[in-house]
């Protein structure tokens, strides 16, 4: 279990700021996926989208034509995530599966996890560019904040020591 949550901490440590407001954006566009794809991650779903671009919005003093933009951006996304979150968490369970059973076959549990890599890194390739895609309808200043945000946002998991696992 233990490793199954370092495994998890590492995932997120990699998530930056452009990351959430791409889900947030996506919760934004609407539908019952929220900020994760449907049962993803953060899933929050429902009218009103995802509470932290609301924060994050207000924050960069977005206007309505930046967050019709921005919603433009994360819709136009959505047909390349949604597989990819879906393929995730097919792989996932198939991981805890093979995790749990009675035997352990280290073989199958290793291609899994390689399975998830290769997913995760297409899902982080695709969060980058949707952050790129939403930057580029910031202001300077507003590209000032939101890196300013970055650097506040706490980094979970990375320099810990054996005693906080």
């Amino acid at each position: 279990m233990k490793e199954h949550r370092n495994s998890f901490t590492g995932i997120v440590v990699a998530l930056s700021m452009a990351v959430i407001i791409a889900f947030a954006g996506i919760a934004l566009a609407g539908g019952d996926e929220g900020c994760g794809g449907p049962g993803g991650p953060g899933e929050h779903g429902g009218p009103g989208g995802h509470p932290n671009f609301k924060m994050i919005a207000k924050k960069l003093g977005l206007t309505d034509a930046q967050k019709t933009k921005a919603k433009a951006i994360f819709q136009g996304n959505k047909d390349v995530m949604k597989p990819i979150y879906s393929a995730l968490r097919t792989e996932r369970d198939t991981l805890q599966t093979l995790i749990h059973a009675d035997t352990v076959d280290e073989a199958a549990i290793r291609s899994e996890t390689a399975k998830i890599a290769g997913i995760e890194a297409d899902l982080n390739v695709n969060r980058a560019k949707m952050g790129v895609q939403f930057r580029a309808i910031l202001t300077p200043e507003q590209l000032t904040t939101l890196k300013a945000l970055q650097k506040e946002k706490p980094h979970r998991g990375g320099k810990h020591t054996p005693e906080e696992w």
